[in-house]
Parts: structure tokens; sequence; C-alpha cells
């Protein structure tokens, strides 16, 4: 009873690791600076304009700016009526993968776009070029307000979140400052993919519930989390997502799929004794290596002495992320666990050989990632673990 105990306390302690963790990558808890997290006063969020190298990246050099509203300025030049947006002051509560993507958007004097420039962010490097180099931004050059009726942009395949919400946001903002008002159907934010990999994680549902021990359902569950879930709809639980949610908040709407995800795989193991569900019968990843795993009925046997090692390095692995997260080192590293190799057409050679090596071992040892290095199940253990 009272080794118990000491484990619930030790998983608090771990979780609160985690939070600190959070505050540490992105200076913020909840959407909150880490310096006003103590205050009671409300915060304020600063909309700046753009500095002298963001002016020139805009293709403004050496021009001067005056205010005009919250989030606008004109530029100060004869004859000009040009403007600079500040699109944070319009997109409260649009959230890409991995937070808001903040965005300059330079209008000519027909009030149409003329450049946009990306501001810092949190999303990862390899997504946001892949958007850059698809069209996403360049989509909108000449684009203005009054075109807002008819035009219709296009999302980038593998990094939809990201792509709808520099979409929305610059949607929005040249709405706001043509004075013009938009309506986000429901399919803005429950598009086809989101709709059919909640019918996928209800079948698993169904499965892990009434049949798990059909072999056949479970491999056809297996092949739908990897092929729906993963390399069509990109859905997947990992640390860079909770560390996002943790430091931004959560777009409820956006990450409705991801929540569902999440919340099933906190509620199912502590009212209903589903140990490990997401990782068991949701993760695409996951479901690969067991998928891969079924290649070779001979696998090899760890001994005991390593097994007795490789047992706790998963514990040690996700400690030592949180450390470096913490004091501010390496805080990229969350970018490489290998969730992200489905969209792989975005992502980085690094995660896409972390996966294909994860891939291959599984052919010889069952679930090696999982068992051996995942911080996102580690994290996922330790909530389960607190009840």
């Amino acid at each position: 009873m009272q080794s118990k105990l000491i484990e619930k306390i030790s998983n608090v302690v771990l979780l609160l690791l985690l939070f600190m963790a959070a505050v540490s990558y992105n200076g913020k808890l909840f959407g909150k600076k880490l310096e006003n997290i103590m205050s009671t006063e409300e915060e304020c969020i600063k909309i700046l304009p753009p500095d002298a190298g963001q002016l020139k990246l805009l293709g403004l050099s050496n021009a001067v700016l005056d205010d005009e509203s919250s989030g606008i300025w004109s530029v100060n030049r004869d004859n000009a009526g040009e403007y600079i947006i500040n699109t944070s002051a319009f997109s409260e509560g649009i959230y890409g993968f991995a937070g808001p993507v903040p965005m300059y958007i330079y209008l000519d004097s027909d009030r149409k776009v003329k450049s946009i420039l990306l501001q810092e962010n949190s999303e990862t490097p390899d997504f946001i070029e892949s958007v850059k180099d698809n069209g996403i931004i360049s989509q909108w050059i000449g684009k203005g307000s009054s075109d807002m009726s008819d035009f219709k942009p296009d999302a980038l395949s593998g990094a939809t979140i990201t792509s709808k919400a520099i979409n929305n946001s610059i949607k929005q903002s040249l709405s706001a400052n043509g004075g013009t008002s938009i309506n986000r159907g429901v399919m803005d934010v429950f598009d086809i993919k989101s709709i059919v990999a909640l019918l996928v994680i209800v079948f698993g549902l169904l499965i892990s519930f009434k049949l798990r021990a059909n072999k056949k359902l479970r491999t056809i569950q297996l092949i739908l989390n990897t092929a729906v879930l993963g390399l069509w709809c990109g859905k997947f639980i990992s640390l860079k997502v909770m560390l996002s949610w943790t430091s931004n908040g959560v777009n409820v709407i956006a990450g409705m799929v991801l929540i569902i995800m999440l919340l099933l795989s906190v509620v199912l193991p502590i009212f209903f004794n589903k140990k490990s569900f997401y990782c068991n019968w949701i993760c695409p990843f996951g479901s690969a290596q067991e998928l891969a795993g079924k290649l070779n009925k001979n696998k090899v046997r760890i001994g005991n002495r390593t097994m007795s090692i490789l047992k706790h390095s998963r514990e040690v692995i996700t400690l030592g992320v949180f450390l470096l997260l913490w004091l501010g080192i390496a805080t990229d590293i969350v970018d490489y666990e290998p969730f992200s190799a489905f969209i792989f057409q975005h992502a980085s050679f690094a995660v896409i050989l972390i996966a294909l090596l994860s891939l291959l071992a599984s052919v010889f040892t069952p679930r090696p990632w999982c068992r051996f290095a995942c911080p996102t199940g580690q994290v996922l253990k330790w909530i389960n673990k607190m009840n």
C-alpha cells in the first residue's frame, strides 16, 4: 500500500517536470508568459510593428511606420497609402500544429497583399519550409478583403493544421482590415479526414472492448491506424503536441481529433482498466511497428541483463528530454520523435531515418520504439498511474 502511494507521488512529481519543461519550451503556460504566471492582472498581448530587418524582408527598407490602430501601421512616404498588418491582432484562437503562426502582411495602395513575412513560431522548421515551398503563403499575393468571398485557399496535405491556421489568420486579418466579416463553415474545421479519423478511433474502441481476441480485426485495425490515422490524416499524439497545448492552450475545434485521442488515453485506463489504450489500440506508429513484426515470427530474445537495463531506458530518455527543455538546451529535440515521418513529404531526414530504423528493429523484437524509447508513451503511462 505504501509503495503504491510512493509511486503515485513520484508520478505527480514527474508530470510536474513536464509542466516545467513546457513553460521553459515556449516561455509560457496555457498562453500566459512565464513572468506573468503568478500575476493576477490581465495580461495584454503586445502587438509589435516589424523591426528594420523584418521591414527589409517585406520589401520596405528604411521605411517609417505610423500607428493606425492596434496591429495596423501605415507606411509613411509620399502618396504611399500602404499598410502593414500584424496578424496576431486579428487571429486569436487560431493555432497551427504547435501553436500560433503570426505573420506580417504588407498591403499596397489598393489594399492588396504585396508580401507576407512569417514571425517567430513553434512549428517544426521542415513543415514551415514545405508550407512556403508549396505556395500556401504566395497564393495570397495580390488578394485583398474584397476577394474573400470567392477565394478558397489551398491547404497543404500533411501539414493541414498549420496551413489552415496560416490561411485563416490571413483571411481574418484582411477581412478585419477591410471592414468585413467572415463565416467559417463546419468543413473549415471538420474536414473529411477528421471525420474518417474519428471513425477509425471508434472502430478501435469497439474492438478493444468486445473483439480484442479477433486477430483478423486486430490486423485490420493496425492497417487502418497506420494508413488512415498516420499516412493519410497525420493524426497522432506526440510530445510536441502536448508541450504546445501546455504552453499555448488548446484550440478545441481545430484539435478535436487529437483531444479525443488524448482523453481516451487518459480516461479508459483509469475507469475501464484499458492500460496504454492509445499506445496499444490507436497510435499509428505503434501499429506500424506491430505490422512490421508480423513479417518475422522468430523474434530475437533479449537477455535478462540487457532487458533489466532497457526496461528503464524510456524513463531515462523522457527525463533527459524534460531536463534539456527545462534548461533551454536543444529545445528542438521534440521534433525528432518518429511520428512525423508519416508526413514524409515534409519530415526531416533524421526523423525518417529514426522511423525506418525502428521499423526494421520491429521485425526482430516487438515494438522497440514503444517499449524502449518513446517519451510520449512514458508521459501517458505516468498519467495512467496517477489513479
